[in-house]
């Protein structure tokens, strides 16, 4: 049976070591912004959420390439063929949950479970993290995570919202 990444929000701790550790292996530095998934705290109320690629079934990153420059590995996980990727982002506006993104080079990464042994996961102390097969509770968690998570508009479309906005406040 295949193994899946799962984040459970009740038990993550906010203390990022999970993106310190995927920055890290996947990177070479020790900088979260770079990693691919990302801890969103709410100090206020708290509580904090990890936010992983759910390597969706019907992966709209991968259906938007127009390369063939995303795909879909025997291992169920969605990988990125850097050789036939034209940097086009199609991908990066693709995905509901913000979990593709684009390096400065324009090349754009998201997560591939380390090959199987994801860093994050061996980070994660706290267990909010895991990597396994999954049982009925994991898989009813990540479906709700699913149905709630979805960015409202695409990273493209919010950039040009913000654009917008900076343009509107600066006319007086």
């Amino acid at each position: 049976m295949k193994k899946e990444l799962f984040a459970n929000p009740d038990l993550c701790t906010g203390c990022n070591r999970c993106t310190i550790a995927c920055s890290a292996k996947n990177e070479g530095v020790f900088q979260p912004s770079k990693a691919r998934l990302r801890v969103t705290n709410f100090p206020l109320r708290g509580f904090s959420v990890p936010n992983v690629c759910f390597q969706c079934p019907k992966a709209n990153c991968l259906e938007a390439c127009p390369n063939d420059a995303m795909f879909r590995g025997a291992d169920g996980v969605v990988r990125l063929n850097r050789d036939l990727c034209s940097g086009c982002g199609n991908c990066v506006n693709a995905c509901p949950y913000g979990m593709v993104e684009q390096n400065a080079k324009g090349i754009p990464y998201k997560c591939d479970l380390c090959d199987g042994d994801p860093a994050c996961v061996k980070e994660c102390h706290a267990e909010a993290l895991v990597h396994a097969a999954g049982d009925a509770a994991l898989f009813q968690l990540k479906a709700a995570q699913m149905k709630t998570r979805p960015q409202s508009g695409t990273p493209l479309e919010k950039r040009h919202k913000v654009a917008e906005t900076i343009k509107r406040n600066s006319r007086g």
